[in-house]
């Protein structure tokens, strides 16, 4: 059972949100990456759940769909409240493949093609990723704690802590 005292804080598809203090941010992923950021010196942090990898060309009417202009977002939301990418590490969940019986090649790759793009976004930032629990063909709920950053992950029947939270 979580450890959070606060308010746990839903986070929906193509959202990014954040928190402090001992309030607690939670979302539910399938083929989507739930990508946690947190900074240890500030005890705050946040998660976004992005849907696809790349926007399509032209303008982005819906930032947090996809992953770039996602990360990019929450790491801006992070920064009015004093957090520099370089005090943030990351986590990141999901990307199941959850269409194996579709056949598309779209609706099969959307969850590995979301890893890569999250990936890049990190790698983009700067900001280290320290854990990950993705791909797979289940879905996951993920609830981060802000006053220690530990992450509760639960994978149908099986649960699993991850308190890694600095370099």
């Amino acid at each position: 059972m979580e450890n959070i005292k606060g308010r746990i804080i839903h986070v929906g598809v193509a959202e990014w949100k954040t928190a402090r203090g001992s309030d607690g941010l939670r979302t539910t992923l399938g083929s989507c990456v739930g990508i946690a950021l947190y900074s240890v010196e500030k005890k705050c942090g946040g998660i976004a759940h992005i849907l696809l990898a790349d926007a399509p060309t032209g303008k982005i009417v819906h930032r947090g769909k996809y992953a770039r202009p996602a990360i990019d977002s929450l790491v801006e939301e992070l920064g009015k409240m004093d957090v520099k990418p370089s005090m943030l590490t990351a986590r990141i969940f999901g990307g199941a493949s959850m269409f194996e019986s579709i056949h598309s090649t779209f609706l099969l790759t959307i969850g590995s093609d979301n890893i890569r793009a999250v990936k890049e976004a990190l790698a983009f930032h700067k900001i280290p990723l320290l854990a990950e629990d993705v791909g797979g063909h289940t879905g996951r709920t993920i609830t981060m704690n802000m006053e220690d950053g530990s992450i509760l992950m639960r994978a149908g029947t099986r649960e699993k802590y991850f308190y890694r939270t600095a370099v």
